[in-house]
Parts: structure tokens; C-alpha cells; sequence
């Protein structure tokens, strides 16, 4: 084997190596609502985190519900979502739905 083989093959394995040892990074803070449905007065969210601990902040008005949902984000991939059930003050009747981390309706879940 030549030299600039053995330095190749030498710094594939280091990069390897490097990537199978980091540690998965845990980011917590604001995450956009991927959709939504409604049972009178309790608001069911679905999260794009995969088992990462949401919590919501709802703030209501004459006109709309807004929710600005927290959490840790863990890399789910679109095979992983959290649910979240958030009790409203009332049902929610004619209120627009505003995800508070994106300022617009988050999209509806049919069901």
C-alpha cells in the first residue's frame, strides 16, 4: 500500500471515529406547531419533538387563541411527533388558532 493510501485510509477512520462519538445535541427552546384539532375546549397540537417535553403558553382573546409551545428538540425526523392536549378558558368556538412562535395558523389536523 502507498504512503498516500495509508494517510487516506488513516484519516477515513479518524473521521469515523469522530462522528460515532459526539453527543447527540438536546436544543430546548420555541418550536412551531406542525398541526392541530380541537375538542371544544381542549386544543390538541402536534410537535415536530420526538419525547422532548412540550409545554404550551395560551394566551386568549375576544378573537383569537394564540400558543406558543416549548420544547427540546431532539432530531426527530417525520417519524417522531409529541401531542400535546392544552385546556382552554372556553371552547374555542369561532377564535383563529396563531402559533405563537410563527405569528400565523398553524395547519389542521382532519379526525
Amino acid at each position: 500500500m502507498t504512503l498516500p493510501r495509508v494517510i487516506l485510509l488513516l484519516g477515513s477512520v479518524l473521521v469515523a471515529a469522530a462522528c460515532g462519538t459526539a453527543e447527540p445535541t438536546e436544543v430546548r427552546g420555541p418550536v412551531p406547531i406542525v398541526g392541530w384539532s380541537n375538542a371544544g375546549d381542549v386544543q390538541i397540537l402536534h410537535i415536530d419533538t420526538c419525547n422532548g417535553g412540550p409545554v404550551a403558553e395560551v394566551v386568549e382573546t375576544e378573537t383569537a387563541v394564540t400558543i406558543t409551545v416549548t420544547s427540546t428538540s431532539l432530531d426527530p425526523g417525520p417519524a417522531c411527533q409529541d401531542v400535546l392536549e392544552v385546556e382552554l378558558g372556553s371552547d374555542l368556538g369561532g377564535h383563529q388558532v396563531i402559533d405563537g412562535v410563527t405569528g400565523e395558523e398553524p395547519p389542521g389536523i382532519e379526525g
